[in-house]
Order: structure tokens, then C-alpha cells, then sequence
């Protein structure tokens, strides 16, 4: 017999997430896009990524050499490019 896993239902943490991206400018959508996910692929304390998702503080140079180097399932493959694409339209923007 197969055990059966049960998960926490996070439909209602995903709907407030999705309105409040909703509400937020589309610059603030992005940047908080950005931030998640670096938060979800960052390789741990003192990355350039996990330093971007925890202060909002970008080294660009750094953050791109991370994604570079990251290895993730198929399907997240378009996280790396949207945080890709991110960094590059906005490299000198935050600091």
C-alpha cells in the first residue's frame, strides 16, 4: 500500500499573492517577481542572489554569474531568464 501525503492547501496564500502583483505597479511587480525568485534559486547565505532577494540590493555582475551557473528542472528554466532578463534592464537602475 501506497502511504498517502497530504499538503497544506495554498490556494488562498496564492490568490493574495496574485492580487496583491495585481495591485502593484508594473515596476513593482517586476522587481518583486525578480526577488522571488531569486529567494526560490539562490544557492544559500551569502549569494548574490539571496543578497538580492533579502535587501533588494543588486550586484549584477555577480547575480548574472550565479544564474550561469544554476542547474534547475525544465520547467523552471523561464525563471532563470526572467530574472536574467531583470538584471540586465535593470543592472544600473538599483544599486
Amino acid at each position: 500500500m501506497t502511504p498517502t501525503i497530504t499538503t497544506p492547501d495554498q490556494t488562498d496564500k496564492a490568490r493574495q499573492i496574485i492580487t496583491l502583483m495585481i495591485a502593484l505597479d508594473p515596476e513593482a511587480q517586476g522587481h518583486t517577481l525578480a526577488r522571488l525568485v531569486a529567494a526560490t534559486l539562490h544557492g544559500g547565505p551569502g549569494t548574490a542572489l539571496e543578497h538580492f532577494a533579502s535587501t533588494g540590493t543588486l550586484d549584477p555582475e555577480a547575480a548574472l554569474a550565479e544564474l550561469n551557473e544554476l542547474r534547475v528542472p525544465l520547467e523552471q528554466e523561464d525563471w532563470i531568464d526572467t530574472l536574467g532578463r531583470y538584471i540586465l534592464l535593470n543592472a544600473g537602475a538599483r544599486s
